[in-house]
């Protein structure tokens, strides 16, 4: 396969722009809650977020300079599969946090499998699918064993209750599918299954019954369960145009609950106001057009499928974690690619880069 010198310039880029914005972010958003709450120096969740970035950065190296035909393998597409299935099942029993099993207890961190199964499972789909294009529709050797493999890793994540996080591999592994060419008649089935399943899911545990009634009604108990959407509602309209300027805010100064994860952008509203917030999606929206062109551009099947499938990862938690802090979808617990505080999500995240950079390395 004929290759370029260099890779995608503009996605590396962009990619290191996010980062160094997210890591500034982190900062400002988590000094006084690592100072004040957890008895740390304010430097605290900055240098465990950099030193996620160099295990990160290390991987992201790994995956970009790999030989393509080594991520095609079925011994590493079905060994990673298996490995994030192990992860999954242990997290189940360790103890829960916040009354969920989403984390592996390791001595100096802890693990989130279910972050790894999102580049798994797009391996194992892209390499499935490279080796049926052909056969895309027909339902006995393609789409039950995709389904098969797709109900089992996300069932394994929604019984750790991480319901965002299976509806994401979901997403885009429909994604994926239906970019390989499958039949409308397909999709309408599998559309009509899976609404309502979906809402049943919504709706069977209690926890997310109150998130969901809390999203249509935040203002019903501002200082209780609605407390997270007022804050960050807060927080984005007290940045207005231009912002308070970097440390300024004060929703951080525990209004706004972990405003260094999941609601950071709320923070980068704040400080930087409508242009930050702005310059910053503008950032993910080249990110995400780059991994298109990437897939676009691709030689091969399984590069294109991979290429896709990294792409949607990326998009989809973005656009899911904007639209949370914005208050148009209940709260799902899902960080802002490259942005928000978390080790086994930055290691991920980096980990499609990673891939998306090898791939735009394909001679166009």
């Amino acid at each position: 396969m004929s290759r370029k010198l260099t890779f995608d310039t503009w996605l590396f880029s962009t990619a290191m722009l996010i980062l160094v914005v997210g890591l500034v972010m982190i900062y400002s958003a988590s000094a006084m809650i690592a100072t004040q709450r957890f008895g740390h120096g304010p430097y605290y969740f900055l240098m465990r977020q950099l030193a996620f970035l160099i295990v990160g950065g290390g991987a992201m190296l790994f995956l970009m300079h790999l030989n393509p035909a080594m991520l095609e393998n079925r011994r590493v597409v079905y060994g990673s599969l298996a490995v994030v299935a192990l992860g999954l099942i242990v997290a189940l029993f360790q103890s829960p946090i916040n009354g969920t099993h989403r984390w592996i207890q390791l001595p100096w961190f802890q693990l989130q499998p279910s972050e790894f199964a999102k580049p798994a499972i797009i391996l194992f789909i892209a390499s499935f699918l490279s080796r049926r294009d052909e056969r895309i529709n027909d339902l006995t050797t393609t789409l039950l064993p995709l389904g098969f493999v797709l109900a089992l890793v996300a069932g394994l994540v929604l019984l750790g209750r991480d319901f965002g996080t299976a509806m994401t591999l979901i997403i885009v592994a429909a994604g994926m599918i239906f970019v390989a060419g499958v039949s409308w008649r397909y999709v309408a089935l599998i559309g009509a299954a899976f609404v309502p399943l979906a809402g049943y899911f919504a709706v069977s545990a209690a926890y997310r019954r109150e998130r969901l009634l809390t999203f249509l009604n935040p203002e019903a108990d501002p200082l209780g369960k609605g407390f997270h959407a007022m804050q960050s509602l807060i927080a984005i309209g007290t940045g207005g145009f231009q912002g308070l300027g970097i440390g300024n805010g004060r929703q951080k100064l525990f209004f706004l609950p972990e405003p260094h994860t999941d609601f950071i952008f709320a923070i980068i509203c704040e400080e930087l106001g409508f242009l930050g917030a702005l310059g910053l999606l503008a950032a993910l929206v080249l990110l995400v057009w780059r991994g298109l062109r990437v897939a676009r551009y691709s030689q091969d099947r399984f590069a294109f499928y991979a290429a896709i499938g990294c792409t949607l990862m990326i998009a989809i938690q973005a656009l899911i974690n904007v639209s949370v802090v914005l208050c148009l979808l209940p709260t799902k617990g899902l960080p802002l690619p490259l942005v928000s505080y978390g080790g086994s999500s930055l290691i991920a995240s980096l980990m499609a880069v990673g891939l998306l950079l090898n791939f735009s390395q394909q001679s166009g």
